[in-house]
């Protein structure tokens, strides 16, 4: 294993610039996950520390040796694909082999790491098996076995989790953190699905727009986020983003919604703001009070033992999440309740955060 150091990584195809100077530090055996919405450039950063892209300008550094020059080979990487890239003519062996193909070991040290390999990720009664023979989840099983048995100094992962159904996907999130776990190795993960970003990672690198917007461990981004998108991407289901304003004294107001006043200690000035305010955090069936909204049930998607309860309050529509109760249903009048200590200020003009007390 080995850490990995990106200084100013920036990518170009042709005049058009699509990742804008990366930086990012990753320790030895950390687990690293680049999230965000299509077209951010997690995967264009990931290929281009595979060697599988040219830099265009700034720093790759693997261990002690910058990195830009070599062949993918030459880098000490294994890369994870979406689409498992195994062969469907070899046996599940003969695919986690071919990772030492041009290893320089004894025939018996091949084998042994092998089936060493096969027992960690539990394939070893699946050996003699065919690709075609394989579930989904076995199938990357052997993708990501292929990647281990050569002993990379940093694993790769394209999105390996998402051709695969949600039941199937849970349970590999899991098996993926049991490998880190057992392994220590440094893994650069990428993914679109906050999910398995929160889930995964020691620490999340947030994308948009060829740069990262955020990078701090899930906790960080959940509780501190920087300003609106990381606010929104960050947490299931997203945070509500409601426009309102903060007076001189600090009271909080919420447009179009009569009766909502809560204190928000930190900020200076008056202003319009946007509030956030997340599902988890507002109470359904809260009694009157200064930090209460009152709103028309839209929408209940029931989820067993809790439900997303969609309301439509002074023109806005909020999602709160609730414990399913019997007369929870559309049309009903409610009123959720929202901490003073639960509210998130942003700067309506550029969405930065704005700092509480």
């Amino acid at each position: 294993m080995a850490s990995v150091s990106i200084r100013n990584l920036t990518k170009r195809f042709d005049d058009v610039e699509v990742l804008h100077g990366i930086d990012l530090d990753i320790a030895h055996g950390e687990f690293i996950v680049l999230v965000g919405p299509s077209g951010c450039g997690k995967s264009t950063t990931l290929r281009m520390l595979a060697g599988l892209e040219d830099v265009s300008a700034g720093e790759i550094r693997i261990g002690d040796k910058v990195v830009n020059n070599l062949e993918p080979k030459a880098r000490n990487i294994a890369m994870v694909f979406q689409n498992y890239a195994i062969y469907p003519h070899m046996s599940v062996e003969k695919n986690i082999g071919f990772g030492l193909r041009t290893a320089k070991l004894p025939r018996a040290d091949k084998a042994k790491r092998i089936r060493e390999t096969a027992d960690l990720l539990e394939l070893t009664p699946l050996l003699d098996r065919r690709p075609s023979q394989l579930s989904g989840g076995q199938r990357q099983r052997v993708a990501i076995g292929r990647a281990m048995v050569r002993d990379p100094a940093v694993f790769l992962f394209d999105e390996p989790l998402s051709n695969l159904d949600a039941q199937l996907r849970a349970q590999m999130r899991l098996e993926v953190k049991r490998l880190h776990q057992r392994l220590g190795a440094t893994i650069v993960f990428v993914t679109h699905d906050q999910v398995e970003a929160m889930t995964l990672a020691d620490r999340i690198a947030i994308m948009r727009d060829g740069r990262i917007e955020q990078l701090g461990t899930p906790d960080e981004l959940y509780r501190t986020p920087v300003n609106t998108f990381v606010a929104q991407f960050v947490g299931s289901p997203s945070m509500n983003l409601v426009p309102g304003t903060i007076g001189a004294d600090g009271t909080v107001r919420l447009d179009g919604i009569d009766g909502f006043a809560a204190p928000f200690a930190g900020t200076t000035g008056a202003g319009e703001v946007i509030v956030g305010l997340r599902p988890d955090e507002l109470r359904v069936g809260a009694p009157e009070g200064g930090h209460a909204i009152r709103g028309t049930v839209e929408i209940v998607e029931r989820l067993g033992h809790d439900a997303l309860v969609y309301l439509k309050a002074g023109g806005q529509t909020l999602i709160a999440k609730a414990e399913a109760q019997p007369g929870l249903d559309a049309g009903a009048d409610v009123t959720v309740s929202a901490p003073a200590s639960a509210l998130y200020l942003f700067d309506r003009a550029s969405g930065q955060a704005l700092p509480a007390g």
